[in-house]
């Protein structure tokens, strides 16, 4: 009995997890562009632009990864939440 009623506890809040994942996806995006917008080459200043470049591509290879596990985390939790018992 006590394992039918963890999994309608976690139903329930399966949404609210998927809403999570994708709130931690948009951030990871957001901070992505931050390092983009703040390393980028400037007629004032800024790196070189080989230099901006190389760390755009070592900053996306992670942040991608992380923004793919996420949204595939929101896809289960949107299954799951769709199940009924």
């Amino acid at each position: 009995m006590s394992a039918l009623v963890q999994q309608v506890s976690v139903r329930k809040y399966a949404k609210l997890a998927a809403l999570g994942a994708v709130g931690v996806s948009l951030g990871v995006f957001a901070l992505y562009a931050l390092i983009a917008v703040g390393s980028r080459h400037t007629a004032t200043g800024g790196i070189d632009p080989t230099q901006a470049t190389l760390t755009w591509i070592s900053a996306a290879v992670p942040c991608g990864a992380i923004i793919a596990a996420h949204l595939a985390y929101v896809k289960v939790l949107l299954d799951e939440s769709k199940k009924t018992a």
